[in-house]
């Protein structure tokens, strides 16, 4: 990810383009036109391998599985979005303004061009693909489809990126499809940054918080006070899911200045999105 100016934002796979985005002045929004050209970063995933993880489970074995293959692949490839710095890959991961949408089905934004909404009540349900989508009726979709009935699809990988504050779709958008043509909600997979130092100061907070919940709960435990015990038990859960929470949360993308800044972000807009870069250089009297 590259940044020119005061929002002009530009992701790369390799040499190639594959979106331009333009943050609003009122900061409701951004702007984005993607050019087609995006590769996924890991290789295409088997049926066959595919079976060899099971199927899903409570416990999180299967999620962990998938994980530790995806990393794995990012790691082994220069294509990805990898850097230095500490990255997690997770499924359950709260996003910064809450996660009670999290369980929901996604909000597929246009894969060509279009608008994120900051405010939409979608917010936290929109999923930015990088290309286009397939058919439902593709040979490839359908092959995926079975899986998804079988509970062996493999989940889609998604980056979270701060500076559109939506995640994209680096990996799986075949699965995307079959998963919504089987009427279902995809297994998802997201690809974060961390950063070190909102976990060390959100690890406090909650420690803290966790030590008061606690300490009044133990004297009605001790007290005989009924529904205490089982409080306090719940505190433990709590607490523990809490911090799995903060060392998977979403960190700020990293982007590194665009050489030439806003000149050279016009001109990529204007060699592969023309008609975008009218557009919005219209709306913004540029």
């Amino acid at each position: 990810m590259e940044v020119a100016g005061r929002g002009l934002l530009v992701l790369r796979h390799g040499t190639e383009i594959v979106l331009l985005a333009s943050v609003a002045d009122d900061r409701f929004g951004v702007a984005y036109a993607a050019t087609g050209q995006h590769r996924p970063p890991v290789a295409p995933i088997r049926a066959a391998q595919a079976a060899t993880f099971g199927t899903a489970d409570a416990g999180g074995v299967w999620q962990g599985r998938w994980a530790h293959h995806f990393a794995a692949a990012l790691s082994g490839t220069v294509d990805g979005p990898l850097h230095a710095g500490r990255w997690v890959i997770g499924g359950d991961i709260a996003h910064p303004a809450g996660d009670a949408a999290r369980h929901r089905t996604p909000v597929l934004l246009p894969h060509d061009r279009g608008w994120i909404d900051w405010f939409s009540g979608d917010r936290h349900r929109q999923i930015l693909p990088l290309r286009p989508l397939a058919n439902p009726e593709a040979g490839r979709v359908r092959a995926y489809r079975k899986q998804f009935r079988e509970g062996i699809l493999p989940p889609v990988l998604l980056w979270w990126i701060s500076g559109l504050d939506c995640p994209v779709v680096l990996d799986g958008h075949d699965r995307l499809v079959a998963a919504a043509a089987e009427d279902g909600q995809p297994p998802v997979l997201t690809l974060s940054l961390v950063d070190q130092h909102q976990v060390d100061v959100d690890t406090d907070t909650t420690v803290r918080r966790y030590a008061t919940t606690t300490r009044t709960v133990r004297h009605q435990v001790s007290a005989g006070t009924p529904g205490a015990a089982e409080a306090l038990a719940a505190a433990h859960r709590r607490l523990a899911r809490d911090l799995r929470g903060i060392e998977t949360g979403y960190g700020t993308t990293r982007a590194w200045p665009l050489r030439g800044g806003p000149a050279t972000w016009h001109r990529l807009a204007e060699a592969h999105v023309p008609d975008w870069h009218t557009e919005i250089s219209a709306a913004d009297g540029t």
